[in-house]
């Protein structure tokens, strides 16, 4: 059994100032702030509710899984599961990081942070962000009315940025308290190419 991690300066840090993007029960999606509007969830252009009577946005995430959808001219990253998330800024990009199991937000992302590159595999999928926040939230959302205010965001730079993903680190952290905790993470990284 290896080592408790020990829980890291940045992590208690980003822990303390971190909003977690929450679910209902469908996916996560990460999208440049200018399309938020264009993203109707569940509902048509009017904010009136159409889910499970006429095909919306939320239908084209889940069909997504993983993967890059089409947002008006941009594109999205549609999450496969409705684990809460929040995103962490990085010198070449963000991290997407995924809430599957831990006692607390230092712990994830002591745990997140930890996460060798090795241990990513990479999507054929690419996101091109044209600049701004990159913002992350329920796919559910009616966009023209998401309330930024409790939505995770970090700027990223205009470019094309490659997907990888780590599915779940599993292990243990040593808390605030000394005692070691059970936590799993799922992480996105979101890596510049060009």
């Amino acid at each position: 059994m290896a080592d408790p991690l020990p829980l890291g300066d940045e992590a208690i840090r980003l822990a303390a100032v971190a909003t977690f993007a929450e679910s209902e029960g469908g996916p996560l999606i990460a999208m440049s702030e200018r399309l938020i509007p264009e993203w109707l969830g569940v509902c048509d252009a009017t904010g009136a509710p159409i889910f499970g009577t006429t095909p919306c946005d939320y239908d084209r995430a889940c069909v997504a899984n993983f993967g890059v959808i089409d947002v008006g001219a941009g594109r999205a990253l549609a999450l496969e599961t409705p684990d809460n998330g929040t995103l962490v800024a990085q010198p070449d990009g963000a991290l997407i990081v995924r809430w599957v199991g831990a006692d607390d937000a230092a712990t994830l992302l002591t745990a997140a942070l930890a996460a060798a590159d090795e241990d990513f595999e990479d999507r054929p999928d690419e996101l091109v962000h044209d600049g701004g926040d990159l913002v992350l939230f329920d796919s559910a959302s009616f966009g023209p009315e998401l309330d930024r205010s409790d939505t995770p965001s970090v700027p990223l730079a205009a470019g094309t940025y490659g997907v990888r993903l780590l599915v779940e680190w599993s292990g243990t952290v040593l808390g605030s308290d000394g005692a070691p905790h059970d936590t799993m993470v799922q992480v996105v990284r979101l890596r510049r190419k060009a």
